[in-house]
């Protein structure tokens, strides 16, 4: 059995098509996991949904997801820029999605539960408890308790953090994929994890390069807010300070 386990998409198309790229040349998967966070922020969410549905992919939501889809946003009255900026920004990758975009997006759960090698899966986004909850290399083992308390799995995958990790706590092996659109310390940088039983799990991180000029191009293009933030962040391959909301 081997599985692929991609988590943070924000909607960058580039990055997943050479991710799938490299799937494909690494000899594919069984299944394709998805761990949040999918649509937003990147300039193609329609089409990112439209690659992981030609792939079967499975998965659950992330925080982002929650934001775009909890609120209704044509009937929502914005108080202040930043509100006036979100709404927009609903409206505009809501408008990218078709019916059967959206309807995949809103059935995703909070969490999944798989077997796989005869052991014991779970799909979350930041933690079993919580999608914001953070789970990085030094984070306390008492706190990653507190955050895994009562969950039944073997083997945690979930996303959020943006950093590759492979940790185990209380006896549960935590794999962080890292992520697929969002810059992590090198332009043109995306991330994702192939996971092989034979006899034992073996995990290999994937680092990938794409043509972020590209995305970068198409975030210039579209009439949205935030864009000229995360043209910013692609650019340096890191996060940076919000300063703008166009």
């Amino acid at each position: 059995m081997r599985l692929a386990a991609l988590a943070d998409i924000h909607g960058n198309g580039e990055a997943l098509r050479a991710v799938l790229a490299d799937l494909d040349a690494c000899g594919g998967a069984d299944r394709l996991l998805v761990l949040g966070d999918i649509v937003l922020l990147g300039p193609d969410p329609g089409e990112v949904v439209e690659l992981l549905l030609e792939r079967d992919a499975i998965g659950v939501a992330g925080n982002t997801d929650r934001f775009l889809l909890a609120t209704d946003w044509g009937a929502c009255e914005p108080s202040n820029e930043e509100e006036r900026a979100d709404r927009a920004l609903g409206l505009w990758a809501l408008g990218r999605l078709d019916a059967r975009a959206e309807g995949w997006l809103r059935a995703l759960p909070f969490q999944r539960e798989l077997e796989s090698g005869g052991r014991r899966l779970l799909l979350v986004h930041g933690s079993p408890r919580s999608e914001t909850d953070v789970i990085k290399a030094d984070t306390p083992d008492s706190d990653v308790r507190e955050m895994l308390a009562g969950a039944q799995a073997d083997i945690i995958l979930f996303g959020h953090t943006h950093e590759p990790l492979d940790r185990t706590v209380g006896g549960k092996r935590l794999i962080n994929p890292g992520a697929v659109g969002y810059p992590q310390g090198a332009e043109g940088s995306a991330r994702y994890a192939l996971l092989t039983w034979e006899r034992n799990l073996h995990v290999d991180f994937r680092l990938v390069h794409y043509d972020v000029q590209v995305t970068i191009g198409r975030l210039l293009a579209a009439q949205r807010p935030y864009r000229l933030w995360v043209a910013e962040m692609l650019r340096r391959g890191a996060h940076v300070p919000l300063t703008t909301f166009e």
